[in-house]
């Protein structure tokens, strides 16, 4: 199920309610009137940065009338989601992070992190699960 961890610059006006309605929102998806994913299987988190540097300039706080402040979102889902599901899921996102005004859409970048069934790092070695079934 997906795990969502957005980045952004400390003092974001209303992270806890727009965490909260990120996670209600995602609940909410329902593709052919089935839910997208199931309630309490999602898991939100927000850090924030101390500082971005972008164009040589230094943004230490955060400010709604600048545009040049991302929000940065790292969203990792597994495999049982196709494109539409994964779209959908960026989409909602993007649409919650702004919902409440503070935050400009245009501004949201979400990058998708799929897991690949098979490959796993455990025990200190990289093992390929798949090729070990198959000795």
């Amino acid at each position: 199920m997906p795990f969502i961890k957005i980045s952004s610059l400390q003092n974001v006006p209303k992270r806890e309610q727009i965490m909260k309605n990120v996670e209600q929102a995602l609940y909410a998806i329902k593709v052919n009137g089935i839910k997208l994913i199931p309630d309490n299987m999602a898991t939100c988190m927000w850090q924030t940065l101390d500082i971005v540097v972008h164009s040589n300039d230094a943004h230490r706080i955060f400010n709604k009338t600048d545009d040049e402040i991302p929000i940065f979102v790292d969203l990792y889902m597994n495999t049982v989601f196709n494109q539409d599901g994964i779209s959908l899921v960026m989409e909602t996102i993007a649409d919650e992070l702004s919902n409440i005004g503070e935050i400009n859409r245009d501004n949201v970048v979400i990058m998708v992190h799929v897991g690949k069934p098979g490959y796993i790092f455990i025990n200190g070695d990289i093992d390929d699960c798949l090729i070990n079934k198959k000795k």
